[in-house]
């Protein structure tokens, strides 16, 4: 009987479904964040940064109504993430903490907690 695959291909095949995974898992947090962040003129939305291996240590100001380019840049550098490593979805805008914390109408309970809630009961 021969092997349909290489059993020495399994551990590559592994390590590959598990970077597809968790490429997928960091977009769809991203992308959730993005959508229940509250609009106003888009600078809390393109606050979202996606980083790897170390956090993102400066606030730099952007605006992105749409989320779009937001999202576009985070799934760009979410696509080099390899399992194992650390992957950051962070906000550094001076009112995060405060919109995290309900003060907002259109974001009553919070942007990353949901998110995070949300990306963990879907895989679990």
């Amino acid at each position: 009987m021969a092997w349909k695959n290489k059993p020495s291909n399994f551990a590559l095949e592994v390590v590959k479904n598990a970077d597809d995974h968790l490429k997928k898992i960091v977009g769809e947090t991203l992308q959730r964040v993005i959508v229940l962040s509250p609009v106003m003129d888009g600078e809390f939305r393109a606050s979202h940064k996606v980083t790897l291996d170390s956090p993102q240590n400066t606030y730099e100001k952007s605006f992105d109504i749409s989320g779009n380019e937001t999202l576009r840049e985070g799934l760009q550098i979410a696509s080099t993430a390899k399992i194992g490593g650390l992957v950051y979805v962070q906000t550094l805008s001076p009112y995060g903490l405060a919109l995290e914390n309900g003060h907002s109408q259109q974001a009553p309970n919070g942007v990353y907690a949901l998110s995070f809630r949300y990306v963990c009961e879907k895989y679990r």
